[in-house]
Formats: structure tokens, sequence, C-alpha cells
């Protein structure tokens, strides 16, 4: 919500005192560092989901399978129609799960390539010694465009969603920009794209997948897409340095994800 940024009132001696917002920016919030601040998981919702379970405690009025979803960011969105992003970041890594039922719901660790004593299994998943698997993921670091406002987010894809993963990334590095020394490939969030999700069956299973589009290229001649393409160039930069790590909160695969 837009606001003044100073506010002149009276004290109680009546006495005219000026609130200066810009002034007092940052104040109360000087010790907390950037690895002390999560980033907002965004997942798509699944019939084995709590948020479509109604018995659940977990369960969201008016969540179905297909949607999007973020109970930290307050999304819910039909996945027909999708979700605008801009991708600051994309990396690939293997976080290290415990068996459903034993686990938290964050992973006990994060292996940056696939350890060399764990045996492959299906879906992307590599079985550790300890009986812990490792699995295959796609992290991307996203701003979300609503409502003319920027939410920072990370999207994992595992299992089925590899593919899509693989679609958006073939999206990043297939686009190009042509100045006065030639063509050449811009940064990931020069691209706004859009994510939706589709429906994918096998025997009696059911999920859905995203379905990665472009929507525009950014004009940084315009002000407000040049302020888009510095913030994501400002998340983009936290992820770089390792500090950004996603906030985890029942965010725990369900086994209708896995194929």
């Amino acid at each position: 919500m837009k606001t003044e940024s100073s506010l002149t009132k009276k004290d109680s001696a009546g006495a005219l005192s000026t609130i200066d917002l810009r002034k007092d920016s940052g104040r109360g919030s000087q010790e907390i560092k950037t690895e002390d601040v999560s980033t907002p998981i965004l997942k798509i919702l699944h019939q084995l989901s709590p948020e479509c379970n109604s018995r659940d405690p977990k369960y969201v009025e008016g969540a179905k399978p297909g949607m999007i979803y973020s109970g930290s960011l307050g999304i819910m969105q039909d996945g027909d129609k999708g979700i605008n992003i801009m991708v600051a970041y994309a990396q690939m890594r293997y976080p290290e799960w415990q068996e459903m039922g034993d686990s938290p719901s964050a992973p006990v660790g994060t292996h940056m390539s696939i350890p060399a004593d764990a045996k492959e299994e299906k879906g992307g998943r590599y079985r550790l010694p300890n009986g812990n698997y490792v699995e295959k993921t796609a992290y991307f670091y996203v701003l979300i465009l609503v409502n003319d406002e920027l939410k920072p987010a990370v999207i994992p894809m595992r299992s089925s969603n590899l593919t899509p993963a693989r679609e958006l990334n073939n999206l990043i590095k297939n686009q190009r920009v042509t100045d006065d020394k030639g063509s050449f490939e811009p940064a990931s969030y020069h691209t706004v794209y859009n994510l939706k999700t589709a429906s994918r069956t096998a025997g009696s299973k059911s999920w859905h997948v995203y379905k990665p589009t472009k929507v525009r290229s950014l004009n940084i001649t315009d002000k407000k897409d040049s302020d888009m393409y510095k913030i994501a160039q400002q998340l983009e930069e936290t992820v770089a340095k390792g500090t950004a790590k996603p906030k985890y909160e029942n965010n725990r695969q369900s086994t209708a994800d896995i194929v």
C-alpha cells in the first residue's frame, strides 16, 4: 500500500512533531542479517496436499489440485491462469531427505552434486548408505508479479517437474538482445515468464506439472521496468552469495509428485 513518507502530528504537549518514515528506514531491524531471512517456497497443490483435504488442520478453503500456492505469501492462483515471474537465479542442487514419516519438513542437508556413494533410483532419486536419499532439484529464485508488487520466492522443481525446469532453462538461455556490438544473452530477469500448470496421468495416478511460457521482455528505458530489473538484480546477488535460504513449512513433497 502506498503511503506518505512523512506525517506531521501534535505531541502530548500540543506541539507539532514530524514522523519521517524515510529517515527511520531500517530502524529496529539493524541486527537482522541477510542470512537470517528465508525465501518463501511456491508449490503446486496435489490431491494429497493437506491444503486440499477438508479434514486436515492445514486445509485451505478453496484450495484445489493444480493451483499454485504459497501460504507465506498469501498466494493461491488457479493453474490455468498461472503466475508471472522474473527469474533472478537458477541452480541445480541435491537436497538430502529422510523417508516420509521420519523426516522434518526441510531437507537434512544439501549436496552440490550426486554423492559418490549414492545409488540411482527412480524419479531423480539417489539412495545413500545412511538410508536417506538425495533428489535432483532445480531451484528457481524468482520475483512474482502480483498486483503491481514484486514478491520474492523460490520454486523447487523435481521429479516430473524436471522436464518443465529444462523448458524454462531453455527459454532463458535462448533470449537475445541486440545492440551496436551485436546479439547477446541478457540477464535471466530481463524477461517476464508465465508459469501455468498442466495435468498428467499414469494409470490411476494423476499430478500436475509447471508449463512455462514467455510473456515479454523488459523495456529498461521504462522506469517501472528498470526498477523491477534492479530489484531482481539484488535478489540474484543475495542468492549468489549463498545467503538466501528456502523457507520450508510443510513444503515436503507428497507422494503424488513422484512418478
